[in-house]
Formats: C-alpha cells, structure tokens, sequence
C-alpha cells in the first residue's frame, strides 16, 4: 500500500492518551500533514480492548509512554496479548535512548518524540504500508496452506495409486491406495525405504531412461509384487516431476491402476462364451439325436409286438430308457432355446426340470433330493428362473457331503413390501452342508467373492440376485456352522 492510497481513504487511529489538548494537538498536525484520520482516543486498558476488539479494527495505535492509570508498555502488552497484527508506535514528551530500545524490544514499531512529530508522518505511513504487506503475505501463505492441503486430501482420497520415487529408484511417497494396492499398512511402504526393483521390475527398467532422458510415457500393464509376495496386475503410467532440474534431482511420480476386477471379467467373459457354446453345441446335438431316436424307439415298438417271454422283458427296459433318454433330449432343447421376454409359466414345473437335468451330478456326488412342489403361476423369464434354481441347487450340492439330502419346496404365501401385502411364492432350497459364517454371509452377493477358490468365479449369487431383484422379488440366506444353509427365494405371483 503506497503512500498516495493512504492518503485516499481515512486512516483510523487508537491514541492512548490521557490528555484531550495533547489528542487535539496531534490530529490538526496530522491532518495538516496530508492525512485524512479518524482519531478515537482512550486512557484505560478497558476502552482500548474494547475498541481492539471491534469488527473494524484502527489501522494503527499511538501511544503516550506514561499516563496517571495506563502507559504505554502496557498497551502494547495489551495488544499484543490480543494477537493482532496492527502497528504501534510509541510516544513521549521525554524520550532516552534506552527507554526507545526497551519499547522496541517489548514490540513497538517505532518510538516517536512529541517534540519532533516531523517523524510521525512517514513512520505512521510507512508501517501501515508494511503491515498491509505482512497481511498480503499471510493471505497468500494461507491461500498456498489451503490448496495444499485440497491437493494432499485429493492425492489421498483419490482410487489411483500413486508413488514418487528418486532418481535411485527409492519411494519417496505413497497414497493410501497404493499402500492398499500392494499390501502395505498406512505410512509403511515409503517408511521401508522400497525400490522399484523390489516393487516392479518392469518399472525399475523404464526408471533407467530417467538418467537417459529415453523415459517411457506411454502406458502398459505389468505386474506388482506385494508385501506378503503375491502378486497384482496393474496398469502404469510414469512421468518426470521435474525434468528442468538436474538430473541428480530428478523425481519420478508413478500412477498404478488396479487391473483384478477387469482381469477376472474378462476371464469370465471368456468362460460365459465358453458356456454359450456349449449349450448351443448341445442343444444342437440334442436337436441332431431325435431322429435316429424316434426310429429306435419305433423299431423295439415293433420288436415288443412280436417277442415274448424274456426277451419281450428286456425291450419293454429297453423302450423305457429310451422314452427317458427322448425325455432329457427334449428338456435340453427346451433349457437353451427358453424365449427371454416375460411370461406365464409354472414355477413348480420349472423346479422339477431344473432337477431332472442335475438328479444325475447329484447322485454321482451320493445327494439325494427331496422335493415338496405346489403348482403356482408366475410371470417371468423361464430360462433366467431356470438359471437361478440351478445356481442355488449346485452351491447347495457343492457345500453337501456324500449322503447329503436337498430339500426343496415350492408354495404360494403373502410376503410383504413397502408395508403392503402381495401374494406370491417362495422357493425354499436347503441343505444339511458344512454353514457358512456371519462374516461369510455378509459377502455373498458381491461380485467375485467366493468359497470355492479355483473352481467359483464367485458371480452366481450375484447374478441370481441381480435376476431375482427384476421379477421384483427378493432372495434371503440363513445359514449355521455345521448344520447347513436355506435359501429363500420369494417371487410375486402372476397378475389374473
């Protein structure tokens, strides 16, 4: 703040003093300087906090050395007590040296004597200018502490790993998601003092273009080593922080993105369309058996008619497990070729041929199967219903032992949603297998969790959850350690 825009606005004085004529005195002076003031005057510790204190605080305090209740050395403990950053000059008719030094000392910015106010002007200008910039300074001080801490909180919370390493290739800093990323409690990775070649080599390798200034920019996949060995595919990017400076001082900031979920999607992409094909292929070949079937079943048809005895015995086993194998033929064509829009169909129906096409998994595995089915009429998607029945009938069979039983139940009852009543049905699927634990129930309908590590790709709960939620129903679990698991499945029933 100039001078010359001092001088444009009033400049709002405290004067400490005990003498209205000596006040008087002072203002005409200043005023006959050149500067527009406005002078409030106080000779109490009381008033002069009281006016410290105020929403528009003066831009300077003037203070007599000694008064008959108050001095000057203790307004100026009074006004440094209220951490204020506002000028104080003092004042004295009689003024020595060492008394100047003591004031200055105790935090006064200048010492002025009343009989040479000549000094009063500038130095009243000047430290209003210079506290206008200590003012100015810490605005920017606060201004650079605050976008300082938005980046360091945004650098924290944000889900890419980041961490910044010297030109040796030592961490220097990691995010919290990078510390997560590669298994590190919080503050541990960069308190280790790793490396890049004990973290990633293939980041270690492109670190070596820093000192060559040949550093890869482009992004690539590689692959991490966590703390406890395993290891996590992800996506990296690399960048020079500094690369003005020396090379000595270069720093390199390295961003990873967690590539596990995208892996095992593309992993189970890759198994649906294996699934797919296979049930086309058997659909295809279940499609390709009816003919040379129906001519054998026609053929034993004539050879009963003309045998007798033993033999008529063996054709009429025969012509059984042919209608049975006419049966199954039919119920594969039926599971992979079910229409996707919406209709109305027979859940209980729909029950029994999902478990007369796994009754042989089932019994090859000891399980047997108990089933206790009310007709009852739904509108849905039969393969997509189909498709949840299997997923709930196979995760049974696969927490049953040899010997086991799945109990399965169908039967219409009211549930209740939004606190109304509807009618619907509900499909009871329960096993006697090992339980799970609250921990574990609490999982089950997250994508990618599962129990049965290499051979789940822990999305069939998911799925089926995600197919249930649009038929607008619900599924529930309740299970206990070595006792088993029910799962209910309630669905609303068909519109009349």
């Amino acid at each position: 703040m100039s001078a010359t825009e001092l001088n444009q606005r009033p400049i709002s004085i405290l004067l400490v003093e005990d003498n209205p004529d000596d006040a008087f005195l002072l203002e005409r002076h200043l005023k006959r300087e050149g500067l527009s003031v406005r002078l409030r005057r106080v000779d109490t510790a009381q008033e002069m906090e009281e006016l410290l204190r105020q929403s528009s605080p003066p831009d300077i305090v003037l203070a007599d050395y000694k008064l008959p209740s108050f001095s000057g050395p203790e307004a100026l403990k009074l006004l440094r007590s209220l951490d204020q950053d506002i000028p104080f000059i003092m004042m004295s008719g009689v003024i020595s040296e060492e008394t100047a030094v003591e004031a200055m000392r105790a935090g006064a910015n200048d010492y002025v004597s009343k009989q040479n106010l000549a000094r009063l002007v500038p130095a009243i200008q000047r430290e209003i200018c210079e506290a206008a910039t200590r003012r100015s300074q810490r605005a920017m001080e606060e201004a650079l502490r605050t976008s300082k801490q938005r980046f360091d909180r945004l650098v924290e919370a944000m889900p890419m790993g980041l961490f910044l390493c010297d030109v040796q290739g030592q961490v220097l800093y990691a995010n919290e998601a990078a510390e997560h990323m590669l298994g590190f409690e919080a503050g541990l990775l960069a308190s280790e003092k790793r490396t890049l070649q004990t973290i990633c080599p293939p980041l270690s390798k492109a670190h070596a273009g820093l000192q060559q200034h040949t550093l890869q920019r482009e992004l690539f996949e590689t692959t991490c080593t966590k703390k406890d060995g395993s290891t996590v595919e992800v996506l990296a990017g690399i960048t020079v922080l500094n690369p003005h400076g020396r090379t000595e001082d270069y720093q390199m900031a390295v961003f990873l993105a967690d590539l596990t979920t995208q892996k095992r999607s593309e992993e189970l992409l890759r198994r649906t369309e294996k699934l797919a094909a296979a049930g086309r292929l058997a659909a295809t070949i279940a499609h390709e058996i009816n003919n040379p079937l129906e001519a054998l079943t026609n053929l034993v048809f004539l050879a009963r008619s003309q045998a007798t005895g033993e033999l008529a015995q063996l054709l009429s086993g025969a012509d059984q497990e042919l209608q049975r194998v006419a049966h199954i033929a039919r119920q594969t064509l039926n599971f992979y070729r079910a229409p996707l829009s919406p209709q109305q169909f027979d859940l209980a129906a729909e029950v029994e041929q999902v478990v007369s096409i796994l009754t042989p998994h089932l019994r090859n595995r000891g399980l047997s199967v108990t089933l206790k089915l009310q007709p009852v009429q739904i509108n849905g998607v039969p393969g997509e219903i189909r498709q949840v029945l299997s997923n709930l009938i196979m995760n049974s069979a696969d927490a049953s032992k040899p010997g086991g039983e799945i109990r399965i139940r169908v039967k219409q009852n009211a549930f209740f949603r939004n606190g109304s009543r509807e009618d619907g049905v509900s499909v009871l699927v329960a096993d006697s297998g090992q339980g799970m634990t609250r921990e574990v129930l609490k999982k089950i309908f997250e994508p990618f969790f599962t129990t049965k590590k290499d051979v789940g790709t822990g999305l069939g709960l998911w799925i089926s959850k995600e197919i249930v939620d649009r038929h607008r129903g619900w599924l529930r679990v309740r299970s206990r350690i070595a006792q088993g698991t029910v799962v209910r499945m309630v669905l609303p029933l068909a519109s009349s």
